[in-house]
């Protein structure tokens, strides 16, 4: 999750669609002030080679605490922002003139595709929560919700927060269209997070006709507002 005061606009980062590239390069124009989450290590070497700031400011101000928060703090030590916080979360943690004026933007991705990128981030990623034998089937069976439906980062209450949306399947085109509407120069997306998914057949494939229906249901949301399809290869 990237905050700029300068530029005014927040980043909320979802998962399995480019995010990690996007927060790297949007680091190279993040001030002093300006919030910048934690990514994982190897990320972060990526963006220190590249000269931009690394993570900052991403700890919850103490005015932000509540009673339970401050009784946390011996167990869980300081609030962080982290990089895949919902929006209804962000709004508890900073002032809410900045959440509303700011130009809010964010990333998505048909729900099928990204499933199936997740499927084999956890099982081949630097994640241990699952095994690297589990099926597609259990996998999405078994996946916390948050780990298939995007929409949770950044839709309040069944309203979406977001003023832009960059489609992952349009993901240059509509990166250029952002960094002119936030007013940043033009900057290459780095290329993070990759390698973990060796099979580059059609997502499709790895479904049967109860997974599709499943994924159209945990993730109704994007699949109605975005027309989302099941793009099906299997015949």
């Amino acid at each position: 999750m990237i905050l700029s005061h300068e530029y005014r606009f927040i980043f909320f980062k979802t998962r399995k669609t480019a995010g990690t590239s996007i927060e790297i390069a949007l680091s190279k124009f993040c001030g002093n002030q300006d919030i910048i989450t934690r990514i994982t290590k190897k990320d972060e070497q990526l963006r220190s080679q590249l000269g931009f700031k690394g993570p900052q400011n991403y700890l919850v101000k103490a005015s932000k605490y509540g009673f339970l928060d401050i009784l946390k703090i011996i167990r869980d030590g300081r609030l962080r922002i982290n990089n895949h916080d919902p929006a209804s979360l962000l709004t508890k943690y900073i002032d809410k003139e900045i959440f509303d004026e700011y130009h809010k933007f964010t990333v998505v991705r048909n729900p099928w595709d990204m499933a199936v990128s997740m499927y084999y981030w956890q099982i081949n990623g630097p994640s241990n929560q699952f095994s690297s034998n589990m099926s597609f089937k259990d996998f999405i069976n078994h996946c916390p919700r948050e780990l298939l439906d995007n929409s949770l980062i950044y839709v309040i209450d069944g309203e979406s927060v977001i003023d832009t949306y960059i489609r992952f399947e349009n993901l240059i085109g509509d990166w250029i269209d952002l960094a002119n509407v936030i007013g940043i120069e033009g900057v290459e997306l780095p290329k993070a997070k990759s390698g973990t998914r060796k099979n580059k057949s059609h997502y499709s494939l790895i479904y049967d006709d109860e997974d599709v229906e499943f994924i159209r249901k945990i993730c109704s949301w994007e699949i109605e507002n975005f027309g989302y399809e099941f793009e099906d290869n299997r015949f």
